[in-house]
């Protein structure tokens, strides 16, 4: 561990660099082994007084001119964004109208085509049924006009006739007499079926009519209550800008008064600059 000891060399004296600048004061030591380190003493000292800092300017203060084309750009920036937001609420609004009437044209049409097509098959109906019971009637009234007249022409020839024409004649009038009752039956029958037909038909076609006046009744009330949210909306909206309109009031006034005290301020310092004068 002996040959670490290490032993002083030489010591350098204060020195100047070639620009003036002062330097350390250094030592030179070597040890046993051949190794050499320097080691400094002191630091470097000089009598100039160190530089000041530079002084960084004073943020210059907005005057009043800028302030005052600040807030009226502001001020146009939100009297353009309102005016924008009006419009967009107009179209809104005037689009929603524009389906509501789509909407009206359309259920109306569709009430219109579906009464119109009833009517016309309660017409055709009705005009079938009338031609069916005419025909009917003209049959059965040519029926009775050619018994009668077969009846007629028998008691008339009855003299002349023996009985046992007689007989077989009243058989056969018998036999027609009692067909015709039948036939008239079954028609009767028919015809009576036929008018309950007719009523089923008619009744479907009433409780056909109140479904739509039904429905028409609640498109109707589906409107009123759209119509009415509307307002309500309309007048949330109104009230909205109402008060957005008194809070600009209420800022421009404020803005009026800063000016006012800026003013005042400019003034009262214009005074005091004049006085020290």
């Amino acid at each position: 561990m002996g040959s670490l000891q290490s032993q002083p060399e030489h010591t350098e004296p204060d020195t100047m660099t070639p620009s003036g600048d002062p330097t350390e004061i250094r030592c030179q030591e070597e040890s046993r082994g051949g190794l050499r380190y320097e080691v400094i003493l002191a630091d470097p000292v000089t009598d100039t007084p160190p530089k000041p800092r530079p002084v960084s300017p004073t943020a210059k203060t907005p005057d009043i001119e800028s302030i005052t084309e600040k807030m009226i750009a502001a001020e146009e920036r939100r009297k353009t964004l309102e005016a924008t937001k009006l419009n967009e609420l107009k179209a809104k609004m005037s689009r929603i109208e524009e389906a509501a009437k789509k909407r009206d044209e359309k259920t109306q049409e569709f009430i219109n085509a579906t009464k119109s097509a009833l009517d016309q098959k309660m017409k055709i109906h009705t005009e079938k049924h009338e031609e069916f019971l005419g025909d009917l009637i003209s049959k059965v009234k040519d029926h009775l006009e050619i018994v009668d007249k077969h009846r007629q022409s028998t008691t008339e020839s009855g003299d002349k006739m023996t009985e046992e024409v007689r007989n077989s004649l009243e058989e056969r009038l018998r036999t027609a007499s009692e067909q015709r009752e039948e036939h008239l039956r079954k028609q009767l029958e028919r015809l009576k079926e036929h008018a309950e037909s007719c009523a089923r038909v008619r009744e479907d076609n009433k409780q056909k009519l109140e479904k739509l006046q039904i429905i028409q009744e609640q498109i109707q009330s589906k409107l009123k209550d759209a119509e009415n949210r509307r307002s309500i909306h309309e007048e949330k909206l109104k009230s909205k800008l109402v008060e957005h309109e008194k809070r600009c009031e209420m800022a421009r006034q404020k803005r009026e008064q800063l000016l006012l005290e800026g003013n005042q301020q400019d003034m009262e310092k214009k005074t005091v600059t004049a006085s020290s004068g």
